[in-house]
């Protein structure tokens, strides 16, 4: 196991249909269960390595928890959601890659506060990150870039929407249907969403901060 890389399983409805999909994202990777992400696990019949958790979803420390498996219980009264306190562990306990599992968006206020918890892997002081963290999903996939690249390979097909975070960035993107060169978008415009990938590599260069999303072609096999 390639205990640099880790993926998160927030609780969530988790269809039949995508269980292998999941479970091949799993694999070499060490499992987070976070509260009742805990319940895909039951239904993948695969142990986590950690179950983290304040069990207002769970409930309680399930009773067929696996021996291996270790607990992180916290207090429903805190400041920090059950997410952010998996994720903070992950990049605690040396993390360079961190997927993030969230099956559906669920409530809104809690789908937009996960959106900028992948800000935490940005770069220390001395510029290197953290982590790459990212939401994975089936469909699509989400990741935080500030003043670097995203790189799709094989991808053709697949839509990207780069949505500013700071005031201003600066995009370069190449391999799209939409190239561009040092053009400026505003936070707020949406002239850099979906933007269609069409030859077998693409490019995109960011000055500043952005979440890019990356919208799969007829959802991944």
């Amino acid at each position: 196991m390639t205990m640099k890389d880790y993926v998160m399983f927030l609780p969530g409805r988790y269809p039949t249909e995508h269980t292998e999909f999941y479970k091949e994202l799993a694999e070499g990777k060490y499992k987070i269960a976070v509260d009742a992400g805990y319940k895909f696990f039951q239904k993948a019949e695969i142990s986590p390595d950690i179950l983290i958790g304040d069990f207002d979803s769970l409930k309680k420390i399930p009773r067929d928890l696996p021996p291996q498996t270790k607990v992180k219980p916290f207090p429903q009264t805190k400041d920090k959601t059950d997410t952010e306190l998996a994720l903070e562990y992950c990049l605690q306990t040396g993390a360079t890659r961190i997927d993030i599992v969230m099956p559906t968006i669920g409530e809104p206020d809690h789908f937009a506060a996960n959106l900028l918890l992948l800000t935490l892997g940005a770069p220390s002081g001395r510029g290197s990150f953290r982590a790459d963290v990212r939401i994975v999903h089936p469909e699509y996939e989400i990741s935080y870039v500030q003043n670097g690249k995203r790189e799709f390979v094989g991808a053709m097909g697949d839509t990207v929407s780069v949505i500013p975070l700071t005031n201003q960035i600066i995009l370069s993107c190449a391999g799209t249907k939409y190239d561009c060169k040092h053009k400026m978008v505003k936070r707020g415009q949406t002239m850099a969403t979906r933007n269609m990938i069409v030859e077998p590599a693409a490019n995109f260069l960011i000055s500043g901060q952005a979440l890019v999303f990356r919208t799969f072609r007829g959802g991944r096999e």
